[in-house]
């Protein structure tokens, strides 16, 4: 008869806890290479009514002569383009959880959607665009057809 081994599952996982705690007691969560490679992108807001679509971008932090708009091939582009303040040497970041980075986000657009009656109004940090589709994209009353 072989013996097998037994590990209680609630001792092991506190023993991985215990473990991951002290691994990770030193390090900084901040991780600039998550910052840096333009892993940010900005939480967005997509509605679609009868007559349009409206996209609402979070963009806290920026101004609006940071952003950039344009429409080419049907694919909306926001771009947001932020100057980096050069730190001061005497501060270094302890932990640091947010910063407003430049980024570009696009968001295909539906062929329904007239890319020349696009709106944008940026306030309190927030993007609204607003998208009306074209008029033969709209629904229309049933027309009634007389048979003679």
């Amino acid at each position: 008869m072989n013996l097998v081994r037994f590990e209680n599952p609630r001792y092991n996982v506190n023993r991985t806890l215990v473990d991951e705690l002290f691994n990770n007691f030193l390090k900084n969560d901040y991780q600039e290479n998550y910052v840096s490679n333009g892993g940010i992108s900005p939480a967005t807001n997509i509605f679609e009514t009868e007559k349009e679509f409206k996209v609402e971008v979070l963009l806290p932090g920026f101004v609006k002569e940071d952003l950039q708009l344009n429409v080419h091939k049907n694919v909306l582009t926001v771009k947001v383009e932020k100057e980096e303040k050069e730190n001061d040497e005497a501060y270094k970041y302890a932990h640091r959880e947010f910063s407003a980075k430049s980024f570009e986000k696009k968001y295909r657009l539906p062929k329904s959607v007239d890319a020349d009656k696009i709106r944008a109004k940026f306030e309190n940090g927030i993007l609204n665009i607003e998208l009306p589709k074209k008029e033969e994209a709209l629904e229309k009353e049933p027309v009634e057809i007389k048979v003679s």
